[in-house]
């Protein structure tokens, strides 16, 4: 009997372990949109995680051509990347998107969304037929008898689903590049959205709302803006590619919902609360490790800046990866540089593409950047400041280090990022449409001079660092691989959300009838 028990004993012990050594030894094909530096930099960390956790990752980028900036970044070592460059049929594509690079400094209205939304419909449908003919031809030939546990893709579309499928990978992680849960996204999952303190990500809301806000947000959120609702825009023309290439697949819907975990980039604690399931997970920081400051080499102008005894401290001045500051408006450029130079007690660091601006030479506290080590400088202690677009990642690594954050959104969720930041009392944010020198310049004496936003700052930074100890660098991207890959994801999973229309997961039809039953029984 004890010899039979031990036995048992053996075996589960013996799956267990393999269990253990076929989850933390994964085959993970990783499909990244090349979109901006941006999306492409967060890839790279992400796969230099997993590659930290133990497992095995092979890169499958679609770089979409002249919208990554190169020359600022360099592949990782040791990173397995299949590249297709995409080629647009339509050559018109390229000033399209020079017009949209000049667009996102102006008003941002619905329409400018609406054709956006129609340019980037047409190049994912492009990109899309790109990737399962010669790209899909060009990873099997590079990869060859390798088997893939599990892919893992961004929800700008269904394309990914499709491209996994393509290439015999059953398991997919839908991942997010920013904080935001969209509407579509959640959908498949069968989650539904709550507009009333649920603020949409492109709107300019918080969780707090007045009745016109809520009126504007349900708009958002049942909007059929081709930008808003781009996945839906396009699931019909990308089933339709997909069955071209392989004719005997499923629906692409029904195959993305099948999709059992997602994860968002970000720290659940600085967006706005909302309740969520269990495999929606938040990633946190990728690679957040801070570094000591001894270790931070500067170059000599850098080290000058930071060195002058004379400055209060250092203002750093980006605007992201994503906008180009070569087609940043005259006035807008006359404005942040006029207000810098009367505020000569600090430096500013601006980091742009541009390699002159009219009259800088008369502003001795203003040093012109291409590129800097924004994520590592921002935790010098003579750093007082970021002023930024509201991209996440800026407000993310603001948030760490404790700097407060003056923000000027741009485009697309920067303007709920700003809310995100403002909500912990380290940002103020500015207008693009109505900025001015005056209006740049109040703002950040304000901020520099008033001691609660360095409080504020300091006090998140201590609540983000304040995290349950765990022996794995990356626990809620570790936890989604094991809900990825386990035998029995529908326990976790809203499959019966998923088969509920709206008016059933609302009750409207229940409703219907208990006033038609009310109304006859009046009688």
């Amino acid at each position: 009997m004890n010899i039979i028990i031990l036995i048992n004993f053996s075996y589960l012990f013996f799956n267990f372990f393999l269990l253990l050594n076929y989850i933390n030894c994964l085959n993970i094909l990783q499909i990244v949109p090349g979109f901006t530096n941006s999306h492409v930099l967060f890839n790279y960390r992400l796969e230099e995680e997993l590659t930290k956790l133990g497992h095995s990752v092979v890169l499958w980028t679609q770089m979409e051509m002249n919208m990554v900036f190169t020359g600022d970044f360099k592949l990782p070592d040791g990173v397995n990347e299949i590249l297709e460059s995409i080629q647009f049929k339509d050559k018109l594509k390229v000033e399209g998107l020079k017009v949209f690079q000049e667009m996102i400094f102006e008003s941002g209205t619905p329409y400018e969304l609406w054709w956006t939304g129609r340019e980037f419909k047409e190049m994912r449908l492009e990109a899309c037929e790109q990737m399962l003919g010669e790209g899909r031809a060009k990873l099997l030939s590079s990869v060859k008898y390798q088997k893939f546990d599990l892919a893992i893709g961004h929800f700008h579309d269904f394309c990914p689903v499709a491209m996994a499928r393509s290439v015999g990978v059953s398991r997919m992680i839908w991942i997010t590049h920013g904080p935001s849960l969209y509407d579509f996204t959640s959908l498949s999952f069968g989650l539904r959205t709550f507009p009333s303190f649920v603020p949409h990500p492109l709107s300019f809301n918080s969780d707090k709302m007045n009745f016109l806000q809520r009126l504007i947000n349900v708009i958002w959120h049942f909007s059929g803006i081709e930008f808003v609702n781009l996945p839906n825009v396009l699931l019909h023309e990308e089933n339709s590619l997909y069955k071209k290439f392989f004719p005997k697949s499923g629906n692409l819907w029904s195959v993305g919902q099948q999709v059992s975990v997602l994860l968002l980039n970000g720290e659940r604690f600085l967006d706005f609360p909302r309740p969520l399931p269990t495999f929606i997970l938040n990633l946190g920081s990728l690679a957040s490790k801070q570094q000591k400051l001894n270790k931070l080499s500067l170059d000599p102008e850098i080290e000058y800046i930071y060195s002058k005894k004379e400055s209060k401290g250092v203002v750093i001045f980006s605007m992201g990866t994503v906008s180009n500051t070569t087609n940043m408006p005259l006035r807008m450029t006359k404005s942040f540089l006029n207000a810098f130079g009367r505020i000569p007690e600090y430096d500013f660091l601006w980091k742009t593409e541009q390699t002159e601006i009219e009259g800088i030479e008369g502003f001795k506290n203003v040093h012109l950047r291409r590129w800097i080590n924004q994520k590592e400088l921002i935790k010098h202690p003579k750093t007082r400041l970021l002023f930024a677009h509201g991209g996440y990642s800026s407000f993310l690594e603001a948030a760490k280090a404790g700097i407060p954050i003056l923000l000027v959104p741009l485009f697309a969720d920067q303007g709920i990022n700003a809310k995100r930041a403002q909500r912990f009392g380290i940002c103020e944010i500015l207008d693009k449409k109505t900025l001015n020198d005056k209006i740049v310049e109040e703002l950040l004496r304000k901020m520099l001079n008033d001691d609660r936003y360095h409080r504020n700052a300091r006090k998140l930074s201590a609540m983000l660092a304040d995290n349950p100890p765990s022996s794995l660098s990356m626990p809620s991207l570790e936890y989604g691989l094991r809900l990825a890959v386990s035998s029995k994801p529908d326990y976790f999973s809203l499959k019966s959300a998923q088969k509920l229309g709206f008016l059933e997961h609302f009750n409207v039809d229940l409703i219907i009838i208990i006033f038609i039953l009310i109304y006859f029984l009046s009688f």
